[in-house]
């Protein structure tokens, strides 16, 4: 998970970014109540790894990524009411992973739900002589408010997940002279440096949600438009040696629509 930045900044031409990870699942933790499918795409809060090898700032600006997911939600077809499973693919410019996850939903009374689910994947990409594998392995707890409801139709839910992250990750990247990541040159001349990372990173994330149809009996379960905001700890290295993670905030926008039975 890892490598590769050039000096002048990740929007700068010619830059090398690898290593997408989101921040959140971005998952509703609303249960239907009912056997039901969601389906989300959108841009999820987090950062590159690459940005790892950069000279740390006091707090980094992240980047969100892409992301499509699928979850089935099989309630009385296994009688496992609450129970969730699903899959993610996310990603950003040509590099992407395909994330399984499994949950929990549990309406804790008419406004308020809660949410555990936990993920895992492995990673791995190259680009401009800067080359990685990675694994990763998390959960998230998320508990949802239904804030107000000015129609049965309409209502406005916030939401607020915590999430912790195993990182495992090796890789080869180009440095300067201070130990930080560059993009290398073709002729092939930069410092090449062999980095690894263990550790646990989080992050806190708020939602602001507007959910349009949640209707109880009815197959249409839902739509939802979430803005999404993170906060948490990203690695960093220099000369290829973990250092202290530095904080890093991020934003994002996600839509999911949810179907199936209708009561």
């Amino acid at each position: 998970m890892i490598w590769l930045v050039a000096t002048s900044g990740l929007w700068a031409a010619g830059c090398t970014t690898l290593g997408p990870m989101p921040a959140t699942t971005g998952i509703s933790a609303v249960p239907s109540g009912r056997p039901g499918v969601e389906a989300q795409v959108g841009l999820l809060p987090g950062y590159f790894l690459s940005e790892a090898t950069q000279q740390p700032k006091s707090s980094q600006k992240g980047d969100p990524t892409g992301q499509v997911m699928a979850l089935v939600e099989p309630d009385r077809l296994i009688e496992a009411p609450g129970l969730i499973i699903g899959a993610r693919h996310w990603g950003d410019h040509g590099e992407v992973s395909i994330e399984p996850f499994i949950g929990y939903r549990h309406r804790l009374d008419g406004d308020i739900s809660l949410a555990l689910i936990g993920y895992g994947t492995t990673m791995n990409g190259a680009s401009r002589g800067a080359s990685y594998s990675a694994s990763r392995a998390g959960g998230e707890l998320a508990l949802d408010a239904r804030v107000i409801a000015p129609a049965r139709w309409l209502a406005l839910h916030g939401q607020a997940a915590i999430s912790a992250t195993y990182l495992s990750a090796d890789g080869t990247y180009c440095a300067d002279s201070a130990g930080f990541g560059v993009d290398c040159d073709e002729d092939g001349t930069d410092r090449v440096v062999n980095g690894s990372l263990r550790g646990v990173f989080p992050a806190a994330t708020a939602s602001l949600a507007l959910d349009f149809g949640r209707m109880p009996t009815s197959a249409f379960h839902s739509f939802r438009v979430a803005l999404l905001g993170s906060v948490g700890v990203m690695p960093q290295l220099r000369d290829g040696v973990s250092t202290d993670g530095v904080r890093y905030v991020s934003l994002g926008l996600t839509l999911t629509l949810g179907l199936g039975a209708s009561q």
